[in-house]
């Protein structure tokens, strides 16, 4: 019963999951998948925004001029020779511009100008509109020119996406890994604490026959005391064996996102890790990790980056020689409706066609440097892919051999179990008879103990060995069909946005909570009675010693 003003802790809850079950739980919360998630999401729009670069843009625009100045002898003789003129003009523009992918930018378009001058009042003209239509268009013919120069950015744009998708891959790859691998060792350190239970038991039926004997004066005080030494020793390695199944079940628990302070729960595994007997050659698994392992994929789109790189610095380099040209019509008249009847008898065109040359006089110091700087970037992605080609095959190696080796010692192991087990009842039967001491019955099953936690470590290392070889070829996600392609990530993620857990009222709620010191804030999957047992502990003294939670 708790003490007076001492908050109760709730009993711990016992959760046995299958690995799926784990893994499915850890693909729902886990937060670094959401957020390598969304990073390759926001790549994405990255790349649609460059990809916008050929977007027709409509442009409009107005001006007044309202100007009045004195004219020299010269303007008096061409204006009729009056003193001053004066002028208060509008102009109207409306057009289109863009850019295609020969690096050509386009611009179609109107305008209208609304004049006022006192000119028109001495030649009794009243008010005058002049309208064009036309178009012009400005072509670059060496730098700048084509594809490699206009899509240089959207070609970079779509690499950093394609690597953003590959961090995506490969952090889940890992936290796939870390959790199976989290899984296994949780069932590693159960099976020790379930061992080391029977361990106790051995030893404990052994101290109840020697207290049995000595009563009856077959056996001396001095193997009653053995057998509690070995008792004692037993009870010690189950406690250490516990604080580890505890520890195991709080890394799982993490990778989940199901802290046990939250939630109160211990995991306990219900799978056992059987050895896979599937053939494994180095041939296939070398062939799957270029086509699967995000490192090398990243690696071959970094050396593309480079390449992309390379052919744009080395068209900058080229002279600046540019084509310009424009044709239109124009039209005049008192009114804005006859100016644009004027231009559409098509009376009056106007067309221009030129070339402008630039040359840096030095050579192009810049561009020539920046040429030599993504030569030199070039070379350092193609040796990042050879290093990681090295890193595959050594890995391959190690881990192939490590597969095969745990298999092997799970055999051999078993033998030895086998073996012990024999030789343990056998020395109990000696002992019972007086003819072996206690201490040589411990040390058999001492050994029959290392045994089994050795073909246990085994079983276990083989499925380490396992996800390590799979990892490295890449075929993590596949084999567990969880690997998706970058259109199927982007669904998932549209969806998950439109959904509670990433919705934005719930996240700055959340983050406003964390601001005030609330627990996790509204976003914690925390129950509620664990949540009001954790404002009890803020709201009331602490006792001298609290109270351990149980396991």
């Amino acid at each position: 019963m708790a003490s007076p003003g001492v908050a109760s802790i709730a009993p711990a809850v016992t959760n046995t999951m299958t690995l799926k079950q784990v893994v499915d739980r850890m693909l729902v919360r886990n937060e670094s998948i959401q957020i390598k998630q969304i990073e390759a999401e926001v790549s994405r729009k990255g790349e649609a925004a460059e990809r916008s670069v050929y977007e027709p843009r409509f442009v409009t625009s107005v001006d007044h001029l309202d100007s009045r100045r004195q004219n020299n002898a010269q303007q008096q003789s061409s204006l009729l020779s009056i003193p001053s003129f004066s002028e208060r003009n509008s102009t109207y523009n409306a057009g289109i511009e863009f850019l295609i992918p020969t690096g050509a930018k386009l611009n179609t378009g109107a305008t209208l100008r609304d004049l006022r001058n006192n000119l028109q009042s001495l030649r009794t003209l009243g008010r005058e509109y002049e309208a064009f239509v036309g178009a012009s268009v400005s072509q670059p013919l060496l730098k700048n020119f084509g594809p490699v120069a206009t899509g240089s950015r959207i070609r970079l744009a779509a690499l950093i996406s394609d690597l953003a998708f590959q961090e995506y891959r490969r952090q889940f790859m890992t936290v796939v890994g870390r959790t199976e691998s989290a899984y296994w060792d949780l069932y590693l350190t159960q099976e020790q604490e379930r061992l080391t239970a029977e361990s106790i038991g051995v030893a404990s039926a052994i101290l109840e026959d020697n207290k049995h004997r000595a009563q009856l004066g077959q056996s001396s005080e001095i193997e009653v005391l053995k057998a509690e030494a070995g008792v004692r020793l037993r009870e010690a390695r189950h406690k250490e064996a516990r604080v580890r199944r505890v520890q195991a079940s709080g890394q799982l628990a993490i990778l989940i996102s199901e802290p046990s302070v939250e939630t109160n729960v211990v995991i306990l595994a219900s799978d056992r890790p059987e050895p896979i007997l599937q053939p494994l050659t180095y041939y296939e698994s070398y062939q799957q990790a270029f086509d699967l392992n995000p490192d090398y994929i990243a690696r071959r789109k970094q050396a593309q980056q480079e390449k992309v790189r390379l052919a744009y610095a080395k068209n900058q380099r080229l002279p600046q020689l540019d084509l310009k040209a424009s044709y239109g019509l124009n039209g005049l008249d008192s009114t804005a409706g006859g100016a644009w009847d004027t231009v559409t008898e098509k009376g009056f065109p106007a067309w221009s066609v030129g070339m402008e040359l630039r040359i840096p006089l030095l050579g192009g110091l810049r561009e020539k440097s920046e040429v030599e700087a993504a030569r030199l970037n070039q070379k350092k992605a193609l040796l990042a892919i050879r290093e990681v080609e090295s890193q595959i095959t050594s890995a391959l190696e190690t881990a192939l051999l490590r597969v095969k080796l745990q298999a092997e010692n799970i055999t051999n192991y078993g033998a030895a179990v086998d073996f012990h087990e024999r030789l343990l009842k056998d020395q109990r039967e000696r002992l019972q008879m007086g003819r072996v001491d206690t201490r040589s019955v411990l040390e058999v099953e001492e050994k029959l103990f290392e045994a089994k936690l050795a073909v246990l470590d085994s079983m276990v290392q083989h499925r380490k060995g396992m996800l390590d070889l799979e990892l490295v070829s890449g075929s993590i996600l596949q084999t567990r069909s969880l690997d998706l392609t970058k259109t199927e990530l982007h669904t998932r993620t549209e969806q998950a946005m439109r959904g509670e857990m990433w919705s934005q009222s719930s996240l700055e709620r959340y983050a406003r909570e964390v601001e005030r010191g609330d627990y996790r804030g509204d976003a914690s999957p925390a129950s509620l009675p664990q949540r009001q047992w954790i404002e009890q502990l803020r709201r009331k003294p602490s006792p001298p010693s609290a109270p351990s939670r149980p396991e």
